[in-house]
Parts: structure tokens; sequence; C-alpha cells
């Protein structure tokens, strides 16, 4: 008989990992509480951006190498375009690249390119971006936007046509017996049962597993989408990092709807499900001066529309991926953050060898690695 396992979570890592799971052989139930890539999820909103540069990282430069072959591959093969190839341009405000240099060996091996770029012949290519304050720049070929949201209803949608079982449901607290889990509770009071479980619930984990409240908070996002010329759509996809571990980025190309501008500072709280979701004016007035600097042009632009994202971010910015505590047939995976949505395919394939046997989880993303102390708190430190 086939063992039984039940993934909670249906975005990106979630939806990926049943997928794979049900591929292999195992009977799988997917959970989530309002559907893959709802608005209020971390994977949620209309895109995401994949792109191979990780700063010298070599179990990311793989698992983003994966990724993009598989996101290629299955958009390919469901015929349903969730990749949408663009470029981008790299942008480093007064700071040392260290980030991009560490990148750039590790991107050749696989066959990926990070070009240092001359400031002069990119200031005639791009009238458009201010580069007074910009030190350097690189130019990534490779970079697509995925569609977030709705790439989580196609993979919960191939999922069950694969024979997997899909539930929407509110998962409110786990049973244990001595180092097992022996159920899930639902909210209208059912449980669920199954071999293994897998938990990939975004900032909703800590409610389950309170322990990993030491490891794991929630950030507010917030994403706008500014007017802008016609002729803006043809800008490359920009990405901009300036000192303090801040970075800022934007898809000018985005479904008509506006220049998409968001940010990746982790400084901002948000409870998931009762604070506010609305524009900040804070945070608005900060990116609208950092847009406005950038491309001048924009100066009188208005939102058009704007999108509140919660992020769960682990203490140090890298993946957590292990075993619930005190539970031998339960794994979680958490610290998703912005960057992990991209490599949802490769990280449910990775779950999928590891209860085969076949991988081990790289030590990198094990809990364990906090004893040792923490030294830096997000993906972009070199």
């Amino acid at each position: 008989m086939s063992k039984s396992i039940i993934v909670v979570g249906a975005g990106a890592w979630g939806g990926w990992t049943a997928f794979h799971l049900q591929k292999a052989g195992f009977k799988v139930t997917l959970v989530d509480k309002n559907g893959p890539g709802n608005p209020l999820s971390g994977s949620g909103g209309k895109t995401r951006i994949i792109r191979m540069a990780y700063g010298g990282s070599q179990v990311y430069t793989d698992l983003t190498a994966k990724s993009f072959e598989l996101w290629e591959k299955y958009a390919l093969q469901w015929n349903d375009r969730l990749y949408h190839q663009k470029g981008a341009l790299w942008m480093f405000n007064g700071i040392n690249p260290a980030y991009a240099e560490l990148s750039i060996p590790l991107m050749k091996a696989r066959g990926f390119r990070l070009d240092p770029l001359d400031l002069q012949n990119l200031a005639i290519q791009y009238p458009e971006i201010n580069l007074a304050d910009i030190t350097s720049a690189y130019w990534e070929p490779k970079v697509a936007y995925l569609e977030a949201s709705r790439a989580c209803g196609v993979v919960a949608q191939k999922f069950k046509e694969a024979g997997g079982n899909y539930l929407e449901a509110e998962v409110t607290g786990i049973d244990f017996e001595k180092e097992n889990i022996s159920a899930l509770r639902l909210k209208d009071g059912l449980t669920l049962q199954a071999d293994e479980y897998v938990f990939a619930c975004g900032p909703w984990l800590t409610k389950l597993v309170p322990t990993l409240k030491d490891y794991i908070y929630a950030s507010r996002q917030e994403v706008y989408y500014f007017e802008a010329p016609d002729h803006y759509k043809d800008l490359p996809i920009w990405l901009e990092f300036r000192k303090d571990d801040q970075m800022f980025y934007g898809i000018p190309d985005h479904f008509g709807q506006g220049f998409k501008f968001a940010y990746d500072e982790r400084t901002w709280s948000l409870d998931p499900d009762k604070d506010d979701r609305a524009i900040t004016n804070e945070i608005l007035d900060k990116m609208r001066a950092i847009l406005i600097n950038r491309f001048p042009a924009l100066k009188e632009s208005v939102v058009l529309k704007h999108h509140t994202c919660v992020y769960e971010n682990s203490l140090d910015g890298d993946f957590i991926i292990d075993r619930i505590p005190k539970a031998t047939n339960g794994l979680f995976l958490a610290g998703s953050s912005g960057h992990g949505f991209k490599m949802g395919p490769a990280i449910g394939q990775l779950i999928t060898h590891h209860l085969t046997g076949k991988t081990a989880i790289p030590n990198e993303f094990l809990l364990n690695r906090f004893s040792q102390g923490i030294d830096r708190k997000s993906q972009f430190e070199v």
C-alpha cells in the first residue's frame, strides 16, 4: 500500500511538494484554508521574479538552476505560459557589488551569465533611468517573471488531475502520540490522519508549532503598481541594492496593470490574520521617493493598484527545512520569504527525494544551525 502524506499549505512550496509526491506514488492530501495562491497568502499576488544570482551560495545556485529547468519544462508540457523571460538589470547604489561578483563563477558553471555593464553606455541605452548614484551594474539575461497566484492554482489542478486529493479546510491543531504526529485537527471538528505530514503553511506555521516562533517572523510587504508611459513596458526587470541590506525591484511590463514596484526589507511586521492590509503612508512615501529618484519622469505618477503580501522569514534569511520538534513523521518548510517562490518546483522535488530516501536536506537548512549563533539576517549578506 502507498504511504499516505498530508501537505498543509497550497502555496508555491506546498503545492509543488504535493505535486511531486503524488507523481512519486504517494497517496497525498493537500490542505489549504483559503485556496492555492489566495490574496492573503505568501504566494499571492500577480507575479514573482526568478533570477539566478545568489552571492556565492552553492545550495541556492543549484536549487534555482533546477527551478529554472522545471518551470520551463512544465510551462511547455502543460502548454501554459507561467514563465516570462525578460532579462534583468542589477544596480548597486554606493555599495560593494560582492553579491554579484561572487555569483558570477557559480552561475557560469551552470550555464548562466551575469555581465558587468558600463554605466555610460547604460545611461544611453536607458535614458529613463537615473544612474547618477549607481556605482555598478550588471545584466542577467535569463531573468524572468512567474505568474504567482495563477501558478499555484495550476499546480494544484495538475496535482488533482494526477489523482491527488485537495481539501479546503483550516488546520487548527496537531495531535501527538509519543514521537509521532497522530492526527491534524480541523476547524470543523474533524481530524485527518496520514503516515507522514509536511507543513508548508507560511506565516501560519507558528500557530501550529509555537516553538518555531523563536526562528520565524512575519513581515509586511507592500507592492505598488504605478502609472507609467507605454514605452516603459520595454524596460527590463530591475533590482537595486542599497546599504543596510535594502533591496528594491520592479517589473515594468506587467499585464497592463502598471509599473510594479516593491521592496525586500523585513522591517515592517504583519499579523496575517488581524492586521489591515491597506496602503501604509510611511511605506508609500519611502517607495515613491525611491521611484522618483530612479525614474524621474514618474514624479507625478499615481498608484493604480496596491497589494500587501506577507512574508515569513527566518532569522538569518535562509530556508528552514527540518523535522517538527519531537515528531519523526512531520516535516516543516519555513523561511521562504520573497525569494522562495521561484524555487517551488525544486523544493517540491527536494522534499520528495528526501522522503523517498534519495537525498538529505542540506545542512544549511536544518534547524540546529541556530544553536551555533546567527551572524546574518538575510540572503543578501555575503
